[in-house]
């Protein structure tokens, strides 16, 4: 979970990355760019937890900010926010 977490935050994502995709069977030493499609994981990994989940996040906070200033300026009037603006 860790390492996901550094993916997704975009920490060293290519030297994780690299590394996974020089893995090979248990007990057994690297071989350079053995399984490819690990290298296909972490582009899509990327682009779905990074791109996507942060629009996410953010879209919910300016949602949050929107309602908290709604309901700062609930009871006043038009003439009182003009003043409240100036």
């Amino acid at each position: 979970m860790l390492t996901l977490f550094n993916v997704a935050a975009i920490e060293s994502w290519p030297d994780v990355m690299v590394q996974s995709m020089d893995t090979t069977e248990i007990d057994k030493g690297p071989k350079i760019e053995n399984s490819s499609y690990n290298g296909f994981f972490f582009v899509i990994f990327l682009m779905i937890g990074s791109f996507f989940l942060l629009n996410f996040f953010i879209g919910v906070l300016f949602m949050k900010y929107s309602q908290a200033a709604k309901n700062e300026t609930k009871g006043y009037t038009e003439e009182n926010l003009v003043w409240i603006d100036i």
